[in-house]
């Protein structure tokens, strides 16, 4: 049975390890994005939340933009975890693609706040962070293509299938927050009468 993941009322006060710290800091402050927003969020508030001051925040993370930041690496990194698991949870390449594509829909409207402030507002400070993880997206789609498809498949075509793949998802997303009536299973079945026709002759 794996050990619990380290906690802040597992220490002392004043003795919390850095990395539980900012791992409780970042935890706090995604809900609190979630509820207020970007430029709602009040680092007095997250103090208050985590029981520390000020000084503990910006030694962490420098600024509110830093600490958003880790907050939407770590959020990128679950999103990779989540697409990855659901499609090799799936055999087939129409399944795969689904449960990809679903994954995808899921964790948008889950964090939705990360997702306006990176893909929806047109913030220029976010704007490099955003791409990043646009590309690294793509070459997490590519990779998971390349897993199913046929040895003599043209990798450039590849990597490009990918980058169309990722910005349909994205697309979607946008799409789904203007019309919450339409669930996101019948839109992830969309996804795949739209582009497993032009996939299955590369598997």
């Amino acid at each position: 049975m794996p050990a619990a993941t380290p906690q802040v009322t597992d220490y002392p006060h004043g003795r919390v390890p850095r990395a539980v710290r900012e791992r409780q800091l970042v935890d706090l402050a995604e809900q609190l994005f979630a509820e207020r927003g970007y430029a709602g969020a009040s680092m007095d508030e997250l103090c208050r939340r985590a029981g520390v001051t000020k000084p503990v925040v910006y030694e962490l993370f420098g600024s509110k933009e830093g600490l958003f930041h880790a907050c939407v690496e770590g959020s990128a990194a679950a999103l990779a975890e989540a697409i990855t698991g659901a499609v090799r949870a799936e055999e087939g390449p129409d399944d795969k693609l689904r449960a990809g594509g679903l994954a995808f829909l899921r964790f948008a409207a889950d964090h939705r706040v990360a997702w306006e402030v990176l893909f929806a507002t047109g913030e220029s400070r976010f704007a490099g962070e955003a791409e990043v993880i646009r590309r690294r997206q793509a070459t997490l789609l590519r990779d998971l293509l390349a897993e199913g498809a046929a040895p003599d498949v043209d990798p450039e075509q590849l990597d490009a299938f990918a980058h169309v793949i990722n910005g349909a998802y994205e697309a979607l997303g946008h799409w789904a927050a203007e019309n919450p009536q339409v669930p996101l299973e019948t839109l992830a079945d969309w996804l795949v009468s739209l582009l497993a026709p032009g996939l299955r002759r590369y598997a």
